[in-house]
């Protein structure tokens, strides 16, 4: 009880502290407008507890596309406009690529990966071999892989109809696994898979702003977990073990197999390879092993459940929107045929598909408020204050959800992408270059995932028919649009009938061979 009390006081003296710095600041600039502040407090009952995207985007109707939020020890930023974020992320992207301290990165144990990591030379060479091994130019060298994880994905939707959505959230994890550590066999890439799986349940939960009072009071993180405000704690406590699992078994068995002469091609095998040559000791080659498990690590993490995320979105959006599956039906009949399976060389011709992805991205983003960016010293912006170390989150959702740019944006148009001459419109804005994040700080596998996505969305299209079906009652189901209220956002409705639409498509379906052996592949 006592140590509560001496908590609580702390909290408060240091607040009062803190309004009192700020009160005596020398700037005579305003912050930016907001809601209404409480003494002490400031903004902090006012945060949202859920959804705070929709918050958010009524907030910045209301005061404009820049909107502050007094929360006492994180002043806060919420951006509502492609403007604005590419103002200051973009075009003053020296002063906003810091990531904030966040309390549940550091206690999980995340703080390894380059997403989290501050902006400092260690996180600027870690992202220079990221692009290395996951940049466009050696995408090539994992086509087989990705080609083989999708038609896994069409097989066994095929024999297991009802596993369908499981099935999809297999196969962005399975590639990731294989790319990056060369998994022997089916066992051994399922092993990885379910732990990324356990480990990304964390993120789902800590990038919801808010979703933790730790993060807005970072001095909680010194309580016992089982005082009152020591959720944070208590979760963390259960989940850090699997998340120290993530960053080193997989990658630490890589180096065992090397040891023993049996290790397969992989990005970890390379890094490894390249680092040995370097013939480095003691502190050195640690810090390259440490380096190696945060670039394969951060791609690990990352592509499984954001990948994930939107291939879900798409199938649901292709049940709900049948009349946009027909038109892509028959983009695929035209360029591919019914003889056999899309590949890369069909994916430039696949505009219509492409315009689909974009869609699915903008519909139904994965990150709805994306990953918060802080300033790294004090600045000014139209006329307003922004203090050193504010974060900065940008509404992606709701950019995307602008009538002014995406009219009738509840609906899923891929049409809204495409010129009278049937190619993509440069004139409409690129839904990727919201929901993939902005500067320094844009995500590292963008190339990896947009690539990922559109060979198996055209892959999906080509062979299936996707609807709603029934529900367990027999009754049909009714479907929605409407994301989860997660940090990565998934459907909370999903198709229960996805069927190949043809007997040529169910041919070349049951002519898929599954690799169950990986060994030499890469």
């Amino acid at each position: 009880m006592l140590l509560t009390v001496t908590v609580v006081l702390s909290i408060v003296a240091v607040i009062v502290v803190q309004k009192i710095w700020w009160g005596s600041n020398i700037t005579r600039l305003p912050f930016p407008p907001g809601p209404p502040r409480k003494w002490l407090v400031g903004n902090l009952l006012d945060f949202p507890k859920t959804r705070p995207w929709l918050t958010f985007r009524e907030w910045t109707k209301e005061y404009g596309d820049i909107v502050y939020l007094d929360v006492p020890f994180k002043p806060i930023i919420v951006v509502g406009s492609v403007k604005v974020a590419n103002d200051l992320l973009d075009g003053r992207s020296s002063m906003y690529s810091d990531r904030p301290y966040s309390p549940m990165i550091e206690l999980l144990g995340w703080d390894w990966t380059i997403t989290f990591m501050p902006n400092n030379s260690v996180w600027r060479t870690r992202r220079r071999y990221f692009h290395k091994y996951f940049g466009p130019s050696v995408l090539h060298q994992y086509h087989t892989i990705l080609l083989q994880e999708i038609h896994a994905v069409l097989s066994r939707t095929l024999e297991q109809p009802d596993e369908v959505q499981q099935n999809i959230r297999n196969f962005p994890g399975s590639t990731i696994v294989r790319v990056a550590y060369g998994a022997r066999d089916a066992s051994q890439l399922r092993e990885y898979v379910d732990l990324a799986e356990r480990a990304l349940e964390t993120s789902r939960r800590f990038l919801v702003p808010g979703a933790f009072l730790v993060e807005l009071f970072p001095v909680l993180r010194y309580l016992p977990s089982w005082l009152p405000g020591g959720d944070g704690k208590r979760f963390a406590e259960a989940y850090r073990p699997v998340v120290v699992e993530v960053q080193n078994k997989p990658f630490n068995e890589v180096k065992a197999a090397m040891a023993a002469s049996k290790a397969l091609p992989s990005v970890t095998y390379s890094l490894i390879r390249e680092f040995q040559l370097e013939d480095v000791q003691g502190a050195m080659a640690e810090e390259l092993d440490e380096t190696a498990k945060s670039v394969v690590g951060s791609a690990y993490g990352a592509a499984a459940d954001t990948t994930t995320a939107a291939s879900e979105a798409f199938v649901l959006a292709m049940a709900m929107f049948p009349e946009v599956q027909r038109t892509a039906h028959a983009e695929l009949d035209r360029v591919v045929g019914s003889s056999r399976l899309p590949d890369f060389r069909d994916l430039e011709s696949l505009v219509y598909v492409r315009a689909v992805m974009l869609e699915t991205i903008r519909w139904m983003p994965t990150v709805p408020t994306g990953i918060p960016h802080s300033a790294s010293t004090d600045d000014e912006y139209n006329g307003y204050h922004i203090p050193k170390g504010t974060t900065v989150i940008v509404n992606a959702w709701a950019i995307l959800h602008d009538p002014n740019d995406y009219p009738e944006p509840e609906k899923f148009m891929p049409e809204r992408y495409l010129d009278k001459d049937g190619k993509i419109d440069l004139n409409v804005r690129d839904p990727t270059a919201v929901a993939f994040g902005f500067g320094r700080r844009k995500c590292a596998g963008f190339d990896f995932a947009l690539i990922s996505l559109h060979m198996f969305m055209a892959s999906m299209l080509h062979v299936y028919r996707m609807e709603a079906g029934v529900d367990s009652l027999g009754q049909p189901l009714v479907l929605s649009g409407e994301g989860s209220d997660q940090g990565i956002s998934s459907p909370i409705t999903f198709p229960r009938h996805v069927r190949p639409r043809s007997v040529k498509a169910e041919r070349l379906i049951r002519d898929i061979v599954l690799a169950e052996d990986f060994a030499g592949e890469q």
